[in-house]
């Protein structure tokens, strides 16, 4: 039997995350250490959240030049977490940031390569953010075609921008563009038979994507 990691992409990240394994495991605290000091910010005091409100915690975490070196360092903890148990992989793969974790846990990508790679990527999406503030949000229930005439009629009557970003799955779309057209496609996507559960319109201010 063949054994496969698949790593996740930003959006993962929560307070305390590699904290139990940091304790559990020299190895992966040594990993923590040499995170910590090759980008000079205590990365693993953020993504450990300790001492500081829930809601803090998170805020601080959900900014992308940290989120993408945490989820990366984490993944790639975890990793090491089961090899310690002997199960190792055949195979990796990775969604969005993953690709990166994935190309350093098959070798393809030293720790440290790939942690500058992934700073460095937060770095400039955070930037990209702040000279053009976005909007994402999740559509279900919409086929490809329709969704992109949403997004054509939104973008017409909001002044702005939006498009599909990430084809997700069938029925399961992401939109990425201007905040105010961001949210004139989800103000008329019910109409258009999108699922009225609005958990899935969450919207990440800060990034803008177009494929």
């Amino acid at each position: 039997m063949k054994t496969a990691f698949l790593f996740p992409g930003q959006g993962a990240q929560h307070p305390g995350m590699g904290r139990d394994l940091a304790a559990a495991y020299p190895e992966i605290r040594r990993l923590f250490d040499e995170a910590d000091d090759r980008l000079g910010f205590n990365l693993s005091g953020v993504m450990s959240g300790e001492g500081l409100p829930e809601a803090e915690a998170a805020e601080a975490l959900r900014q992308t030049e940290v989120t993408q070196p945490a989820l990366y360092l984490h993944s790639l903890a975890a990793m090491k977490a089961l090899e310690e148990t002997g199960l190792r992989a055949h195979m990796a793969a990775g969604h969005s940031l993953g690709e990166y974790s994935a190309l350093a846990a098959a070798g393809a990508l030293s720790f440290a390569e790939g942690l500058r790679l992934v700073r460095l990527r937060g770095l400039e999406m955070a930037e990209a953010g702040k000279r053009r503030p976005g909007a994402m949000a999740a559509v279900l229930g919409l086929d490809d075609a329709p969704l992109q005439t949403l997004c054509e009629e939104a973008s017409a009557a909001s002044g702005g921008v939006v498009v599909p970003a990430n084809y997700n799955a069938p029925g399961q779309i992401v939109i990425s563009g201007d905040e105010a057209a961001v949210e004139k496609a989800m103000e008329m996507a019910p109409a258009r038979g999108a699922k009225r559960d609005f958990s899935f319109l969450a919207k990440q201010k800060g990034m803008f994507l177009i494929p």
